[in-house]
């Protein structure tokens, strides 16, 4: 079923979306809508920076195989992987390709649209820019926790959407964002021109 939303039709991709590599899924989210729902309301905002992330490179946290914490990244594509940070913070991924693969993709921002009463609330500020700049602020604004881990994001109170009509959006590459291994590789994507983005490198 199509939600709507300020930019207009969203719809639950099909079967293969979530096929596609971490790379090429990164590039494909930039535009989609990622939808929260829960008894406070509803909270949704456009996807604007991701990163890739796969076991053949040592910056992914499937490169030394499958644990407890990554299962997601090794099961079948569009399960959600969340885990913490320093302690502190949520980070939340997008499992891609086949099942066995681990890989992901790291939503890093998000351009708020709905609900954004509920994300100032959780994040404690009244800054649009600032509600979903950032991994561990969108997972704040958007009040997803450890509880959303294997999550299929087809379904149930934390989904993807893809937009209805697709337009042509300006999406930019560069290096990935606070990592000392393969730094080399331009895995990051992000909306061209987006003051909602985390980071302003390129």
């Amino acid at each position: 079923m199509p939600a709507g939303s300020a930019r207009g039709a969203w719809l639950l991709p099909d079967e293969s979306f979530y096929d596609a590599g971490c790379v090429d899924l990164a590039g494909l989210l930039i535009g989609c809508l990622l939808e929260r729902v829960s008894g406070e309301g509803t909270r949704r905002g456009m996807i604007v920076e991701t990163e890739a992330y796969s076991e053949d490179e040592a910056s992914s946290h499937s490169f030394r195989g499958r644990t407890q914490r990554n299962w997601p990244m090794f099961d079948r594509g569009g399960l959600a992987y969340v885990y913490i940070i320093y302690g502190l913070h949520h980070c939340f991924n997008v499992s891609s390709g086949l099942t066995g693969r681990g890989e992901a993709v790291l939503v890093r921002a998000l351009e708020p649209l709905e609900g954004l009463g509920l994300m100032r609330e959780a994040r404690g500020t009244a800054s649009v820019r600032d509600l979903c700049r950032g991994p561990g602020r969108l997972c704040q604004a958007m009040g997803i926790t450890l509880a959303q881990n294997g999550h299929d994001l087809r379904s149930g109170d934390l989904r993807v959407l893809v937009p209805a009509r697709t337009g042509n959006l300006r999406i930019a590459t560069s290096r990935r964002t606070g990592i000392s291994r393969a730094r080399e590789l331009e895995w990051r994507f992000y909306l061209n021109g987006s003051p909602y983005v985390s980071s302003s490198r390129s």
